[in-house]
This record gives C-alpha cells, sequence and structure tokens, in this order.
C-alpha cells in the first residue's frame, strides 16, 4: 500500500505567512444604490492569516480548518438555478448591499461569476429586512446593471409590471443602454415618479436619462435643465455633463476626462454628436459600457470586436456572446492568412470562424491552437477554450493530430466535457511510443469532476512530476492545498515534496475579520453570505490570485454550503493556469 500523509502530519506556514507583505485590495465600485453602505468596514486590516484574528492554522490540516465539514441537505429551489430555497438566509439588505459594495461587479474568476450570476437571477425571497419583492427586484437589476449584464437585466424586466414607477426607469435606462433610444425614453415617460419617490443613486441617473431623451427629441431647453438637475442630485463633472452643456447651447462636447467612463455618459457624448477616443473606451470603460459596445449590432465592425473582448475578460460578456459576435463578423480568409493582421480582434474572429467551417481535422487543429493562442496573448485564454469546445470536441484522435492531445485536453476540460478530456489524455499517453504522456492531466480532471474513486491512481502521475522537480513551489503547495480542501486523500510524497520547498508567500488575503464571517456562514449554511463572503475572501482575481489560505477556506466553505461543483470549478481555476504543459519539450 502507497504511504499516504497521517492526520498529525503537517508542516508549518507560520514564519512564511507572516513575512507577507501587504495585498492590492479590490477597489470597491461607487456603490451604495439605497444608500445604506457602510464603507468603513473597507478600511479594516487585512485578515490574519489563520482564519482568525491571531491563529496561524498549518497548511492542509482539514481538522484545524476554518470550515467545519456537515451532512445536512438542503432543500433546493425548484427555479432551475440548482441553489438552496433558503439563499439569502442570514443577509439583510443592508447587509446584502454592503458586501456587494466591497468586491468587483462582476467577478474576474469565471468560476465564481458562474455562481454569482444564478445567485443574483434566481427567483427566490428576498433577504430579510422588511424590503418587497419589488424592491429587491430594483437592487438585482441594479447589480446586473453595473456588471454590464444587460441582457439579462432586460429578461428580468421583461415580466415586470411597467406601470411601476422604478421598473419604468430601470427599463429605460437598460433599453438606452442596449441602443433603443425609442423604447427607452417611452418607458421613461411612462415612469411619471416623482424624482423625490426613487433612490438616489436612481434620481441622478433619471435626471441624465431626461436629458438624452429630450436631446433625442431636439429639445435644448430640456437638456440644459437636465443638466442642473443632475448636479443637484450630486452627478460628478464629467463627459455627461459637459455632453448635456454642449446640447443646451448648440456645440460640440468636449470629451477628455479622468476616470471611468460610464454608459449613460457615452450615450449622453453620442447624442451630442462627439466621440470617445476609442483606446479610452477599451480602458476607461465600465463593464456596462463595454456591454453595451459589444451588443450594439449597429456599430461598426472593429470597434465591436474591440469592445467585445475587453467586455470578456471582466465578465461583462459570456462565451457565447463573444462567438456570436466573432460568426457575425463572418468569414475573413484575408484576415486568417495576414500574418501582419496578428494580435487584432479581427484576425481572432476571423481564425475563430474558419476553425468553426474548416471540416479537414488537420487544417482545424491548426486553426484552433492558431486562435487560442492569439487569445492567450489578448488575456482571454480560457474563454477561448470554451469558445473552441464544440469544434474541438467534434475532432477525432488519431496519430497525424497527436500534438493537439494536449489543447484538446484543455479545450474539453474548459467546457466540463470530462469523458473527452480523458479521451484525449488516453490517447495522448499512447501517441507516439507513450513519449509525452499527458496523464498528469488526468489529476487535473478528477479535481474538476470531483472523482476521487480514481483520483488516488491519477495522482501518481503528478506525484512522479513532484518528485523529479517537475512542478514549482507555488502549484505544489496549491495544489496540496486544494485537494485537502477537496477532501482527496493527499499522497505523503507529494506533501513531503511541498514541504521541501519556501513557502508562498504571494497571493490575496481578506481584511480582519472576512474568514472568521466565513466560517459563520458556512457552518449555519447561509448560502448566499457564503457566496459573496467566498467572493469577498478571494479577491480582484479570483482563485488563481488568491493565497493559499483564503483559497482552502473558500473551497472548504461552498462544500460546506452544498455547493461541490462550484467548489470543484474554484480548484480546477486555481490550479489551471500554472499546471504543467508539454512535459516532453
Amino acid at each position: 500500500m502507497r504511504k499516504r500523509r497521517p492526520s498529525a502530519v503537517a508542516f508549518a506556514v507560520a514564519g512564511a505567512l507572516l513575512a507577507v507583505g501587504p495585498s492590492g485590495t479590490a477597489q470597491a465600485q461607487d456603490w451604495d444604490p439605497f444608500g445604506s453602505s457602510d464603507r468603513a468596514a473597507q478600511e479594516r486590516p487585512r485578515e490574519a492569516p489563520g482564519g482568525g484574528d491571531d491563529i496561524i492554522r498549518p497548511l492542509g490540516d482539514s481538522s484545524a480548518s476554518a470550515v467545519e465539514r456537515g451532512d445536512l441537505t438542503p432543500v433546493m429551489a425548484q427555479d432551475g438555478s440548482g441553489l438552496p430555497y433558503e439563499l439569502w438566509q442570514g443577509l439583510d439588505v443592508k447587509k446584502l448591499e454592503q458586501l456587494i459594495s466591497e468586491i468587483d461587479m462582476p467577478p474576474r474568476s469565471p468560476a465564481l461569476h458562474k455562481l454569482w450570476l444564478r445567485l443574483i437571477t434566481s427567483n427566490l425571497p428576498p433577504p430579510e429586512g422588511g424590503v418587497s419583492d419589488q424592491q429587491f427586484l430594483a437592487l438585482r437589476l441594479e447589480i446586473l446593471y453595473r456588471a454590464g449584464l444587460l441582457e439579462d437585466a432586460a429578461r428580468l424586466l421583461a415580466s415586470q409590471p411597467a406601470n411601476d414607477p422604478l421598473v419604468a426607469i430601470l427599463s429605460a435606462r437598460n433599453s438606452i443602454a442596449l441602443g433603443d433610444k425609442d423604447r427607452g425614453c417611452e418607458a421613461m415617460k411612462a415612469g411619471g415618479a416623482a424624482p423625490s419617490l426613487l433612490p438616489k443613486p436612481i434620481r441622478a441617473d433619471t435626471a441624465l436619462i431626461s436629458g438624452y431623451c429630450a436631446a433625442a427629441a431636439g429639445d435644448a431647453a430640456g437638456a440644459g435643465l437636465a443638466a442642473e438637475m443632475a448636479r443637484e442630485e450630486g452627478v460628478k463633472e464629467g463627459i455627461g455633463l459637459a455632453a448635456l452643456d454642449a446640447l443646451s447651447m448648440g456645440v460640440k462636447p468636449h470629451t477628455k476626462s479622468e476616470g471611468r467612463i460610464g454608459l449613460i455618459d457615452y450615450r449622453l457624448v453620442q447624442a451630442a454628436g462627439g466621440a470617445v477616443d476609442a483606446k479610452d473606451l477599451r480602458t476607461r470603460a465600465t463593464p456596462a459600457l463595454l456591454a453595451a459596445l459589444a451588443l450594439d449590432r449597429n456599430a461598426a465592425p472593429a470597434e465591436r470586436l474591440a469592445a467585445a473582448e475587453a467586455a470578456v475578460i471582466v465578465n461583462a460578456i459570456s462565451p457565447q456572446q463573444l462567438a456570436d459576435i466573432y460568426r457575425a463578423y463572418g468569414v475573413d480568409n484575408a484576415a486568417v492568412s495576414d500574418a501582419q493582421g496578428t494580435d487584432s480582434p479581427q484576425r481572432r474572429a476571423a481564425l475563430f470562424v474558419a476553425a468553426e467551417h474548416e471540416m479537414t481535422p488537420q487544417k482545424k487543429v491548426r486553426l484552433i491552437r492558431s486562435f487560442v493562442d492569439e487569445a492567450h496573448r489578448a488575456g482571454f485564454y480560457l474563454t477561448a477554450l470554451r469558445m473552441v469546445a464544440p469544434a474541438s470536441d467534434s475532432i477525432i484522435p488519431a496519430p497525424e493530430l497527436s500534438w493537439y492531445a494536449e489543447t484538446g485536453i484543455e479545450a474539453a476540460l474548459a467546457s466540463e466535457n470530462f469523458g473527452k478530456a480523458r479521451q484525449w489524455a488516453t490517447f495522448g499517453a499512447t501517441a507516439n511510443g507513450g513519449a509525452g504522456s499527458l496523464n498528469h492531466w488526468l489529476a487535473l480532471i478528477d479535481i474538476a469532476e470531483g472523482s476521487k474513486g480514481s483520483g488516488e491512481a491519477d495522482l501518481q502521475y503528478v506525484e512522479d512530476l513532484a518528485v523529479r522537480g517537475r512542478m514549482d513551489a507555488t502549484l505544489l503547495h496549491r495544489l496540496a492545498t486544494v485537494l485537502d480542501a477537496l477532501e482527496f486523500n493527499v499522497p505523503f510524497p507529494l506533501w513531503e515534496a511541498a514541504s521541501k520547498t519556501p513557502q508562498p508567500a504571494g497571493g490575496y488575503l481578506p481584511e480582519t475579520g472576512v474568514l472568521t464571517e466565513l466560517q459563520d456562514a458556512a457552518k449555519k449554511r447561509q448560502f448566499g453570505r457564503t457566496v459573496l463572503l467566498a467572493m469577498k475572501t478571494l479577491g480582484p482575481n479570483g482563485a488563481e490570485g488568491a493565497h493559499m489560505i483564503a483559497l482552502g477556506d473558500s473551497i472548504r466553505a461552498l462544500r460546506r454550503a452544498g455547493l461541490d461543483a462550484d467548489a470543484q470549478s474554484l480548484g480546477f481555476e486555481a490550479l489551471f493556469a500554472s499546471w504543467p504543459r508539454a512535459i516532453s519539450n
């Protein structure tokens, strides 16, 4: 029998963790949708590296981990979200708003983004605190809008009564965001609510939207009045107000300013006949603006493609939406063959469409590989793999395609087609006489799928790499952390190899108290609170950029809350980017 880690065996991490310097914290967005956010919470010190204020835990020691394991089965909702019915237990609206204000929206982590989207679009009772369904709907719509998820917001709005003033204003904003000014301005008229009855941030947007609709109707005086109203509501000076002033005076707007460029501001500049520099749009646009530009079918193809790629990087649009935008660009053989077009959105779009249409396997895989290579340089490798997965999964492994096997595994893994990933891994183990075996990928497939049955045997391939020094120290420690958090039986040689390497000192840790709150939420099966606290714990770069302690506690918390598949996705995400590749080279 192979030796395994004894329960008492753990190596101390105190020295390295105490040496961890300050990590970058996420810049909380201006949120406060209903005026109740506690901003002071963001100024607290970071969490001590052990889950409590003064506790330091040994790496991977499950018995001392912050999140206890339980065996209660939650009652699941019937709305198709795959979430528990008592989703918001333990949260009132004030606390929900505070948590939302302290995390990036949308989450940069693909695993957390998928879970967060299910959370916020689920059709379940609102949090505690006397909030009505309609008020909670408004909060959800505000969250979706800020995150750039405009089509998700449109689907929610379509099922709501049009005569509700707040819904009408939010519908107007969403329609204008999506480029439908006629529908938006009609909804604005239908709202008819006195501004004083609306939440303050919505009042500010209402003033700007009124100015936009006045401009669309040729009402210069109305645009000027709207600018005054917007200033009274606290709207900061920027290109949006400058555009309203320009509209009222019949001159071209000033479009140079610092800070982020908001969606309504951009629409106002358009209405005033101005233009925003393309580079500024890609680097300073809010997620909502990037999504709106990407989804605008009337935009110039080059502008739309650039916005779409910037939007998908921040998860403001989905991989499927980017694929549709690429398809709308069409077949461009010149862009595919033009070496000068490398690393441009047009060339990536052309490569993607050509790969989908190509019928010859040898040509198809070369096009797929070229596309994902360029997407990797552009910053959306995992997204690109998910996009090409249908085309890749149609390929039957053959000797002449042996070089492609690793890419086939990656694409199948990214799309959670674990059977196809195993097929490519098995093929890679036998192709070329066994040279360049890809068996180590089986361990990552087990982690993503949660397959503990075959995990012990498959981990020996990773163990062999570790013993031979083919895995760097950071990956060794992160792998041990993920395996332990997912309750895999970690091979002792893997722990031993990790113990001989320096403890990683980097990664994001949250402020003091967050890990303790996460422990409390998970223990009480407070599902929504657990998810939001896990997002806060992992920080702005998700599982890949989190400290080991934050990573392990977040995975355990999701499992304790009954979200095993999401915990597995988080573990996969933490390891995928640095997983050993091309072992034979």
